[in-house]
């Protein structure tokens, strides 16, 4: 979700046990998180949602930030349903930046919670869809998250619908530091973890930096899905430094341009000075991207199973776009799902 380099995307990143309990039951099943501020299901898109039966797409509805001399927070871009969705479910998310609740005190904290809610209800009556329950994206720390707490039962309380919360890594291994969030179920964000630099890693997925985390899984007293990365990304490299992200740019983006030249498995060289996908180019810069390959997927789900004692539930694909769906062959999402049979 939202790229930050503190976190994944530090946020982050970034969305694994799926622990299967009586209070919150919902079948087992593959889903997709929707992540543009337009909705608008293209050919290939709609055919991965058929194709998977999937029934859910987690589906940003905007984000919470304050903009520059703002003294409260705001709702940022707000989804605009561009087009029905007659195909699957709509289930809300809103990302929340973390200085949101480093500024607010209680009492902003709880207008905050009002104002969350009538923002939701509003773009649902507008796109025709009657949600059954919330889902909140937010990067929280020590130092916020009794606020971030209060916010979460707030909403609950007022809403009267279930809730969940997106969880990191660290989160998980560092349960009595950052605390558990009063949430029915949680989304751990299996992605951006590594370092972003112009070295041979891949920041989106790090084996080592995983294994790392992994046995505090089955530890975890919250119920969890598990997000799994199939986005990509490209960093611009000048002289050995990361100078810019390439959002949504993967390798296919440069092995057609005559003006890069592909030196490695993940990196193109710059031959000439140029412009590329909005983004300008000089002459000897370097390209990495970075992406999840399918044999990753398969062994984070692996692991994920073994720490989890076999009990994975729902998967949840970040992010549908088809941008990221031609990276990988139709059939994987299912083969993801049954190997955690």
């Amino acid at each position: 979700m939202p790229f930050v380099l503190s976190r994944c995307c530090g946020c982050i990143i970034v969305c694994c046990s799926l622990l299967l309990v009586a209070c919150h039951q919902r079948s087992k099943s593959i889903s997709f998180y929707y992540w543009r501020t337009s909705f608008k299901l293209d050919s290939l898109e709609k055919e991965t949602i058929q194709y998977n039966a999937v029934e859910t797409l987690f589906t940003r509805y905007f984000d919470i930030d304050f903009l520059p001399a703002d003294t409260s927070p705001k709702a940022i871009a707000p989804i605009v349903f561009a087009t029905s969705n007659a195909i699957t479910s709509i289930l809300p998310v809103v990302y929340i930046k973390n200085r949101v609740f480093e500024r607010l005190d209680t009492a902003g904290v709880t207008r905050l919670t009002e104002r969350t809610l009538t923002l939701v209800n509003g773009i649902n009556r507008r796109a025709n869809t009657s949600p059954k329950e919330i889902q909140f994206d937010c990067d929280w720390t020590e130092t916020t998250r009794d606020k971030y707490f209060l916010f979460l039962r707030g909403y609950k309380r007022i809403a009267h619908q279930p809730v969940s919360a997106t969880i990191r890594l660290h989160q998980v291994k560092y349960p009595g530091r950052t605390g558990i969030p009063p949430v029915d179920y949680g989304v751990l964000m299996y992605y951006n973890m590594g370092s972003i630099d112009a070295g041979t890693g891949n920041s989106i997925y790090e084996k080592s930096t995983a294994s790392k985390y992994n046995p505090s899984i089955k530890n975890y007293p919250l119920t969890l899905d598990i997000a799994l990365p199939i986005f990509a990304w490209g960093l611009q490299v000048r002289d050995g430094k990361v100078i810019k992200l390439l959002n949504k740019m993967n390798f296919l983006h440069f092995e057609n341009d005559t003006n890069f030249i592909k030196t490695d498995n993940d990196r193109f060289t710059v031959q000439h000075a140029c412009f590329h996908g909005g983004y300008y180019f000089q002459e000897n810069d370097v390209v990495k991207t970075e992406y999840t390959p399918e044999e990753d997927l398969l062994e984070i789900v692996k692991q994920v199973n073994r720490y989890s004692n076999g009990r994975i539930r729902n998967l949840i694909f970040y992010d549908l776009d088809k941008e990221n769906l031609v990276l990988y062959e139709k059939n994987i999402f299912k083969e993801i799902m049954d190997s955690t049979d």
